[in-house]
């Protein structure tokens, strides 16, 4: 809550509101394949001083999935089509962006919001945490991926089988969206004369190609649909004497942002270069999937997969080590693979206890926080124990078994000050192995099988089957200055 608010509490009234999209047809379905994947939600502004509690907005209505070519009939359950397990139903959204009416101007544009989504989830949240509120209000699930059952448009079952036709409805869904200025921990002010003068928020939804995935998406002509759409949110109003002092002076809110680029990884030795044009970076977030996978409705484009046998990191800003003073080494590269099984053989086993220090800064940079303060994550399914049965770069690829929680990140600044890239070139220098594979055991007694034939590549090798797509999110600090006068934004 904002000081302004516990400072006049007896001034303030809670109120909720409930917005239906701006651009929604008589039927109230939204879809990529219908024509209609761009879902618009106008706040309005307010005269007095209007408090906005992002981080309990949710987006909520029903999701439908369809298989044929005219999208109209249920999927069969028994039949392998999934959503991630750690998106859920925010697997169908690309993108969101969020504008500032008084400015006239985007605050925050968020592309390729499917990857994103899956790391702060399994890295700020506990596998207890998603199988509770995340399964409820986003169909989610963190030790399996979604059950087929899940998909089906099926809401419950009388005592012979299946809800009639006329009385399926899909999946209800409340889920939040992780945008920087709505979790910024700052109530946003949508007055015309102290704020923001209201906002838009759009949600921009993936073809179906990119959402419902498995070995049986493609030859069903898998598809899906949201309805009965509503963004829900608290607000604050604030009267009386509060109202006078924040609308006669210029107020300061503070908020995040993130910004999305994309590089692809061809060979073991490779460097990504790029100049974000950004002022206050805080932290910058990565991670990684087989390229191949991407448009290809048979794997989970949506999944952390493992990048390969990870040797050294190196993190730079305008060819300087920056903000660490040194590369950053595995278990692998300092025992120069003596811990794999036979020095002369380049398979190894237990590739997930080799990067230590690397989830470390994961952590860190997802949080923007210490990593003493880090409470929650999924760190265990980078482990086999975890349910995991192998590391390999596309474990968990099909749906079938669970993928992992990798990435890369790195905290600049917890403080508040941000560090300038806006004409410097951030850096990053990633080493791994070119020739190693993971050796797969058994799964029961953890002794490899006889014919090494299973071993799968766990390598960048300069081939289009080991290519590794980069998504890279920058978290970037901004202030916006108001008054009656006006608003300025500083980036």
């Amino acid at each position: 809550m904002t000081d302004i608010i516990s400072q006049n509490i007896a001034d303030v009234k809670k109120r909720f509101l409930q917005l239906h999209p701006v651009n929604a047809t008589s039927g109230g379905v939204f879809s990529f394949k219908n024509g209609l994947p761009l879902i618009k939600f106008d706040i309005a502004s307010s005269q007095l001083p209007l408090y906005m509690d992002g981080s309990s907005l949710r987006l909520s209505g029903n999701f439908t999935a369809w298989q044929g070519a005219a999208g109209n009939v249920n999927l069969t359950n028994t039949e392998l089509n999934f959503l991630d397990g750690f998106c859920g139903v925010n697997q169908c959204i690309e993108s969101v962006t969020i504008y500032s009416k008084r400015l006239n101007e985007t605050l925050e544009r968020i592309n390729t919001y499917y990857r994103l989504c899956p790391s702060i989830v399994s890295g700020t949240h506990a596998c207890k945490d998603i199988e509770t509120r995340h399964s409820n209000y986003g169909n989610q699930h963190c030790t399996a991926p979604l059950t087929r059952p899940g998909l089906n448009t099926y809401n419950g079952f009388n005592g012979v089988g299946a809800v009639p036709a006329a009385n399926q409805r899909g999946i209800d869904f409340s889920i939040p969206l992780y945008a920087g200025i709505l979790n910024s921990g700052q109530d946003i002010d949508l007055s015309s004369i102290s704020g923001q003068g209201g906002m838009v928020v759009e949600v921009l939804l993936r073809s179906d190609v990119g959402v419902i995935f498995g070995a049986n998406a493609t030859a069903n002509t898998a598809s899906y649909q949201l309805s009965n759409l509503a963004l829900t949110v608290p607000v604050y109003e604030l009267g009386g004497i509060g109202a006078q002092q924040v609308q006669g002076q210029v107020n300061q809110f503070n908020f995040n942002s993130w910004s999305s680029m994309f590089q692809t990884l061809n060979a073991s030795d490779s460097v990504i270069a790029m100049t974000p044009g950004l002022s206050r970076v805080s932290s910058i977030l990565m991670n990684f999937i087989t390229a191949s996978d991407l448009g290809n409705q048979a794997f989970n484009s949506s999944r952390l997969g493992g990048i390969a046998e990870t040797r050294q990191l190196r993190w730079s800003k305008n060819g300087a080590l920056f903000p660490l003073q040194y590369r950053l080494e595995t278990v692998a590269q300092g025992n120069n693979d003596t811990a794999k099984v036979n020095v002369n053989n380049p398979q190894s086993y237990h590739t997930y206890s080799v990067n230590a220090d690397l989830f470390r800064n994961y952590l860190e940079g997802l949080t923007t926080d210490g990593y003493n303060k880090v409470r929650n994550c999924m760190s265990a399914y980078n482990n086999w124990a975890g349910g995991s049965t192998d590391r390999g770069q596309n474990s968990g690829r099909t749906g079938i078994l669970p993928s992992c929680s990798d990435g890369v990140a790195m905290l600049y600044d917890r403080f508040g000050s941000g560090v300038n890239f806006q004409q410097m070139v951030w850096s990053i220098q990633l080493q791994t192995s070119a020739t190693n594979l993971l050796e797969i055991t058994d799964g029961v007694t953890g002794i490899a099988p006889a014919v090494p034939a299973v071993n799968i590549a766990n390598n960048i090798d300069g081939t289009a089957a080991t290519a590794q797509a980069c998504s890279i999110f920058y978290l970037n600090k901004n202030t916006l200055l108001l008054s009656p006068e006006g608003i300025n934004i500083v980036r």
